[in-house]
């Protein structure tokens, strides 16, 4: 906890003077490609590509000390001002009753100089209201705590037309907290790293790094991806002169073997560096999450902005009785370019966690649901669901083969006849997978062969209900159902039921939009 009084002056006040560090380290990151040509432009003594990397580099120094001497911040008369620009000048001015949260973002330099970039978020839009990079940590604390103090200000000068149990108090944690509270909070979870290691083990994360690892040796080694060819390998004498086809099938299973094993150990280095000392924490009605090896993130969740809850377990993860938990939350659409706050506190809310503990933790996040799926009835899709999935598999089966025999010739197109069994199984455990209920307090639904998802929404949370048809669907007397959020997306389970009969749906579409309006 900060040892000054909490920021409530209307004086300006200016950014951390390291902050003009940092944004050399953000430019570096956003023009990685000229800051390697002037490297080795310069370890090789040619200019020209020196040239190139500082026309980028210079200019954007200078922007970056014109921002730090023109944006300045300030809290006056219940209002949070932010102000920056020389040409062009841009003032924000964002309520402290409307701010929701004060987040931070810490890197390992972050850490070592002792500041942090804070994120300003309100409870509408997708992007902060303010970032601020960079503040002293003691500083944030006092940002936090004069927002505090000024809604609890707000909350006694309006006492006669509230209630009485509003006041906020005035101080919040310095790492991390909300702005309404100042207490740690109630651990509700810790991640071990036991817990991250199996849930990397059961991950993909470890192809994204493949790629990368592709893309880097094509660009420095090969130069063009066309000119790579198998036979570069020849000089390798992997394979034995005099092996035969047995060996060189045992060499290629224990290659593909120790692939499969590195891509595992990725996917488990991502998770540790990504979710390392996890910790989710219950503050009144706030969830605070911090984690990160080397960036480490603090964000905060109030419970009224959770607008969607699901629960994914794959394939792998259902074999260690694993699960994770994502959320939506009011102005949380998903982004191109999300931050290390979004990308946490929605789409990796719960990264891991037994499936014995998701009952329980999702009745922490919406009291007094009942989640006894026993007791809900389930709508299935069509009966005649299964064979419309089963055609359309028959169909893509045709055009793989077709496609295969004109690339590669009649040998590799009777392998691929495998994918007639194949697809046509996928396409029956999906069509079993898909299943929907309307209960007490909204809609739950199910679906997935290898990831399977179940997610839950409620009626006070739901913007809008649809029901549609193609040509097809009338024909087949089938009607897809839809229904959306304020913040469909980062969840990665949007809930758009195809082949229902068309009487349910067309009947579940009128209920909906009657408990939505009336909740």
């Amino acid at each position: 906890m900060s040892s000054k009084p909490p920021l409530q002056d209307a004086a300006d006040r200016y950014l951390h003077p390291l902050s003009v560090i940092f944004s050399l380290t953000d430019l570096i990151k956003q023009n990685f490609i000229p800051a390697l040509l002037g490297i080795f432009g310069a370890a090789k003594g040619d200019l020209v590509y020196v040239g190139i990397a500082l026309l980028f580099f210079v200019p954007t120094f200078i922007f970056s000390l014109i921002r730090y001497f023109t944006i300045r911040y300030r809290i006056a008369d219940g209002e949070l001002v932010v102000q920056e620009g020389l040409l062009f000048r841009r003032v924000r001015t964002v309520p402290v009753e409307r701010i929701q949260n004060i987040d931070m973002v810490q890197g390992v330099l972050h850490r070592m100089l002792q500041v942090a970039e804070v994120r300003v978020e309100t409870a509408s839009g997708t992007k902060p209201e303010a970032v601020l990079k960079v503040l002293s940590l003691e500083e944030m604390a006092r940002l936090r705590a004069g927002v505090a103090l000024q809604k609890q200000t707000a909350h006694v000068a309006h006492a006669d037309d509230s209630d009485a149990g509003l006041v906020t108090p005035p101080y919040a944690n310095s790492t991390g907290g909300s702005v309404t509270d100042g207490s740690p909070g109630e651990i509700l979870l810790k991640i071990p790293l036991s817990w991250l290691a199996q849930a990397g083990f059961a991950s993909n994360r470890g192809f994204v790094l493949i790629g990368l690892l592709i893309g880097f040796y094509f660009q420095f080694d090969q130069g063009n991806p066309r000119d790579f060819r198998m036979r570069d390998f020849g000089g390798w004498n992997i394979v034995p002169d005099d092996g035969g086809p047995l060996m060189t099938l045992c060499i290629v299973a224990v290659g593909v073997l120790v692939a499969l094993v590195l891509l595992r150990l990725l996917g488990i280095g991502w998770y540790i560096l990504r979710f390392y000392g996890y910790q989710l924490r219950q503050s009144g009605d706030d969830f605070k999450i911090s984690c990160g090896l080397l960036t480490k993130v603090s964000a905060t969740i109030p419970r009224k902005r959770i607008q969607f809850i699901s629960v994914h377990r794959g394939l792998i993860m259902r074999w260690m009785k694993l699960a994770s938990v994502r959320i939506e939350t009011a102005g949380g659409a998903a982004e191109n370019n999300e931050n290390a706050t979004t990308t946490v506190s929605r789409r990796w809310f719960i990264p891991v966690l037994p499936e014995s503990a998701v009952v329980e933790l999702i009745a922490e996040l919406r009291p007094g649901v009942d989640l006894n799926m026993d007791r809900y009835q389930w709508i299935e899709l069509a009966k005649r669901a299964r064979a419309r999935f089963v055609r359309i598999a028959c169909m893509v089966s045709v055009v793989i083969v077709g496609a295969v025999f004109l690339m590669a010739g009649w040998q590799w197109a009777s392998a691929g006849l495998l994918a007639f069994p194949t697809l046509i199984l996928y396409a029956i455990r999906k069509s079993r997978s898909v299943k929907y209920a309307r209960t007490d307090f909204g809609v739950v639904y199910k679906s997935g062969v290898l990831v399977k998802k179940t997610s839950f929404t409620f009626f006070e949370k739901i913007q809008a209900a649809s029901w549609r048809q193609s040509p097809f669907d009338r024909r087949w007397g089938m009607a897809t159902l839809s229904i959306d959020t304020a913040a469909a997306g980062p969840a990665e389970h949007v809930i758009e039921i195809k082949y229902l009969n068309q009487d349910a749906a067309r009947e579940e579409y009128r209920q909906i939009v009657k408990l939505a309006s009336s909740a």
